[in-house]
């Protein structure tokens, strides 16, 4: 009896010690949410939610460390190197070809448009200044570093990690180790960051597995418009506001208002990072029922696959009523298939710059879809000249 009592009560740590979470008890574990929901698991699995953090390794980072493509240049007498050593993947700074600075890929954030790459040195975690960017394949300064004073000193902080992952542990000393503390943190954008704590959740259906409507949950149907737009608010707002609680205590159908203030600024945005309040510009907006959810599904990655938000638009904006000023006939399909190119272009970031050429040390900005959806003469311009230049060439 005393043999089974000591394997019962061993065998009940192990599951609770697998089963913790370090948000609290009142979260499961997205890996639970598997059991009755593979679908949507599987096609979340491919998102940039559920990618946006992970342990760096030759399988997570997407650079190449080949000899003929792993340096990045700083000037004629420094550069930076991408190296695969016993101890890991590192970035080595190099000043006439002697070893200045090693540090290890630790972290990886991104992975779309690009990633960026952090590294644990003595207590800290810092970003290096070298970035992955999918436009240009190619390795290039990390965003918002002058290639003229590229360094390994730039601090990362639990804010970042607030709309970059689902929880991050810090104590007096500042962000955990997570090598060390690997039940301190919760790297993806997971299901319960945006569904809420579903443990209860999980026990019940557990208990209860022909029961079919939700127990202890809240559905987002259930939500008010401001509510959905609060939910993805929270870390789509950019960073132009005063934080009154942390971004990780915010639960679905919570108010905005009551996590962050808004700084006013002539309402200038940047088209990275502030997709709420350009959309909130939109006569579309503000004269519909148009929200987050009308055209992204965030179970999917739906990334370049264009003509599913031009259908969106046609939603509204069919051939029969409220559609394109510059259709007819002849271009009717042309029109039909570039909704978004022409009313919500990527236009240039003024933040996120990066190296222009390989051997460069000049800084180009980053083109960023602008969620402002309206009529810009510009790329209407250019519209029409592919338009003519097609009938031309047929």
């Amino acid at each position: 009896m005393a043999i089974v009592s000591t394997i019962f009560f061993f065998a009940r740590c192990f599951q609770e010690q697998q089963a913790f979470d370090p948000r609290g008890e009142a979260y499961a574990g997205s890996d639970k949410c598997v059991n009755c929901h593979k679908s949507i698991s599987a096609t979340y699995a491919h998102t940039a939610h559920f990618l946006s953090t992970r342990v760096a390794n030759e399988t997570s980072v997407m650079g190449s460390f080949s000899k003929d493509s792993n340096e990045l240049f700083v000037n004629d007498s420094a550069r930076i190197m991408m190296e695969k050593r016993d101890t890991g993947l590192y970035q080595v700074l190099y000043i006439n070809n002697k070893q200045i600075t090693a540090r290890r890929f630790d972290l990886v954030m991104g992975a779309v448009k690009g990633q960026t790459y952090l590294s644990w040195y003595g207590t800290g975690l810092f970003q290096l200044p070298v970035s992955y960017i999918s436009a240009l394949n190619r390795w290039s300064s990390s965003p918002g570093y002058a290639l003229a004073g590229l360094n390994f000193t730039r601090s990362i902080t639990k804010d970042c990690f607030e709309c970059h992952s689902s929880f991050a542990n810090r104590d007096e000393h500042g962000l955990l180790d997570f090598r060390e503390n690997q039940n301190s943190w919760v790297f993806n954008i997971d299901c319960e960051r945006c569904h809420g704590p579903a443990a209860a959740h999980v026990q019940f259906h557990d208990a209860h597995p022909d029961e079919k409507k939700a127990a202890f949950m809240l559905s987002f149907k259930s939500l008010s418009r401001q509510q959905k737009i609060d939910l993805c608010a929270v870390c789509h707002s950019g960073n132009n506001n005063i934080l009154l609680k942390s971004r990780f205590a915010f639960k679905m159908g919570d108010t905005l208002t009551s996590y962050m203030l808004p700084i006013p600024n002539g309402n200038q945005f940047d088209v990275h990072g502030n997709q709420t309040q350009l959309l909130s510009q939109s006569k579309c907006f503000r004269m519909s029922n148009l929200e987050c959810s009308t055209c992204h599904n965030t179970h999917t990655n739906e990334r370049g696959f264009v003509q599913v938000y031009n259908e969106h638009c046609q939603n509204c904006h069919s051939p029969e009523k409220h559609f394109c000023g510059m259709a007819n006939d002849s271009n009717m399909a042309f029109i039909k298939n570039n909704c978004t190119r022409c009313h919500m272009p990527e236009q240039a970031s003024s933040v996120i710059r990066v190296q222009a050429a390989a051997n460069s040390i000049q800084a180009i900005p980053t083109m960023v879809i602008n969620h402002r959806i309206a009529i810009y003469p510009e790329e209407a311009e250019k519209i029409l000249k592919t338009i003519v230049y097609r009938k031309v060439n047929k």
